[in-house]
């Protein structure tokens, strides 16, 4: 009993000195010492946006992408709607992919940008591994992520895989619509690019081409049946109660900032497994 009288009375100390080290930071130091810390995961941190963002030269860019990473996403807490369009141009099948969604206890949404070596026949396009684009490939992104009609961010960059997250907030993926535009490099790969848009299943209604540049409105979902529908349920039911968790954990902060230094400081084990987006990618990688 005493010692964990001791170790009660350490903690508050603790949190106490941590609370007011963080208190007696500045506003731009703190966000700068936050953009450092998620450096290494592939992120910056943006205030005036309140979100975390992608970085262009982020370890994620030599991973690439299959379908495979969407099929094991909801193991790693990740309920989220996936919109991949595949087409052909220059010799190679590009594959742009949208995902909008629950990432943990985070919600956000992704545009990424990829191509194979050569032209994949349609049948085995979801078989393959893309390699992510080079800086010369890379295209325009903007995305613009509204929840229940309210706007949460926007951002636009020349990008391969432009993502962004904000922390600590449950989103169901139906409640999601993304906002999204593509700006080629010339008016023929856009034109591609609706074309497998429309061999997609969708309709005029929802995206439109403007010479090079193409804009897109996700407001789907999927529909899930049987074990994943309940095992998809189970998830978000787990990344509500740890919404919660870490509010109460950061209290009583109330910007992101200061609420994921004091997680730092307190908890950096939580604080580096909150920034782990899509680290599954490394875990099933197929070599080639």
């Amino acid at each position: 009993m005493i010692l964990l009288l001791l170790l009660a009375v350490w903690l508050v100390w603790r949190r106490r000195k941590c609370v007011k080290k963080i208190r007696q930071m500045g506003r731009e130091e703190k966000c700068a010492m936050l953009s450092r810390l998620a450096e290494p995961f592939g992120f910056d941190y943006v205030p005036r946006e309140d979100i975390f963002i992608s970085r262009i030269y982020a370890w994620q860019r030599k991973e690439g992408y299959e379908a495979l990473f969407d099929r094991l996403a909801s193991k790693f807490q990740m309920i989220i709607d996936a919109f991949p369009v595949y087409f052909d141009y220059q010799g190679k099948t590009w594959l742009i992919e949208f995902w909008k969604g629950q990432y943990g206890i985070n919600t956000g949404a992704e545009v990424g940008v990829y191509h194979s070596n050569r032209l994949i026949p349609p049948n085995q396009r979801r078989q393959v591994h893309y390699n992510s684009v080079s800086d010369t490939e890379m295209p325009l992104i903007g995305i613009c992520l509204e929840r229940r009609r309210e706007k949460l961010f926007s951002w636009k960059e020349y990008h391969w895989w432009l993502a962004a997250f904000r922390m600590g907030l449950f989103s169901q993926p139906k409640d999601l619509v993304l906002y999204a535009s593509v700006t080629f490099h010339d008016v023929a790969a856009a034109e591609a690019f609706c074309q497998g848009l429309q061999e997609a299943g969708y309709d005029g209604g929802e995206f439109r081409i403007r010479n090079r540049r193409v804009t897109v409105c996700l407001d789907r979902t999927e529909c899930y049946a049987g074990i994943a529908r309940w095992h998809r349920k189970l998830a978000q039911g787990l990344n509500r109660f740890y919404c919660r968790l870490y509010r109460i954990a950061t209290a009583p902060f109330t910007d992101t900032v200061d609420r994921m230094l004091l997680l730092y400081e307190q908890l950096p084990g939580c604080f580096r497994h909150m920034l782990c987006l899509h680290a599954f990618g490394r875990k099933v990688r197929i070599r080639k």
